[in-house]
């Protein structure tokens, strides 16, 4: 797959959490991604080794933003619905922006998406049923270093599988997600702490945790490496954000 460059943006504004900034690399404290699902690499922290891959993802998110709106909202409508700046929008459908998990949580919900939409193109000659580790569609946040791997085939399922990495001092408090159905939640790796309807979890590597969707939850890492978890969701989540 070819990637996509854009310009550097010089959108940081300490004030306003709907933009991160740009330093990229060193943005957590621990390590970054090495590589990705398609080269075998390894995830050891949070932030996206090197401009290339950091461009090429805020391209991916900003195109699957604008392909999503057009013809249904305006920037203005969107912004409204969202509860973040219209200027925002515009920067992160040029590829110019560098949304926070929170930022792109309400653009998905405020679309009417799960966030899975905002995985690659599926169209790259994938099997129907059986997905090889390589071919798992994957989106990242560059601006956080949080990671998520698809590990079903599409989004059109009824049953919803993601892999998600969370980088070390991840806090969720602002990305309050809820859905309808059931969801299961296993650490694969790491320490995580899962808020769920406003009572507290602590889960070590191999623990796991199901509740009812549509109580709002979240992730803490309040640890010094990354976690991940894998999250199944019945039916597939349509995450609102809080």
């Amino acid at each position: 797959m070819k990637k996509l460059t854009t310009a550097e943006s010089h959108l940081y504004n300490s004030e306003n959490p709907e933009i991160m900034t740009v330093s990229l690399v060193g943005d957590s404290p621990n390590g970054v991604i090495n590589g990705g699902a398609a080269n075998g690499g390894a995830v050891n922290g949070g932030a996206v080794n090197g401009s290339g891959d950091r461009d090429f993802w805020i391209s991916r998110i900003g195109a699957t933003i604008r392909e999503q709106r057009v013809g249904r909202f305006t920037v203005e409508e969107l912004a409204e619905r969202a509860g973040v700046s219209a200027g925002l929008i515009s920067q992160i459908e040029r590829g110019i922006g560098n949304p926070s998990f929170a930022t792109l949580l309400r653009l998905a919900s405020s679309l009417d998406l799960p966030l899975a939409t905002m995985f690659n193109d599926p169209s790259e000659g994938r099997h129907n049923m059986l997905v090889r580790r390589a071919d798992r569609r994957r989106i990242e946040i560059p601006s956080q270093g949080v990671v998520m791997e698809l590990i079903v085939p599409d989004t059109e399922r009824k049953l919803g599988v993601v892999s998600m990495t969370i980088p070390a001092h991840f806090d969720g408090a602002n990305s309050s997600d809820s859905h309808e159905g059931e969801e299961c939640v296993i650490v694969q790796s790491g320490s995580l702490v899962a808020t769920v309807g406003g009572q507290e979890f602590h889960l070590e590597a191999g623990d796991s945790l199901t509740y009812d969707a549509s109580l709002p939850h979240w992730w803490h890492n309040r640890t010094d490496s990354a976690a991940v978890m894998l999250a199944v969701s019945t039916p597939p989540s349509l995450g609102r954000a809080h």
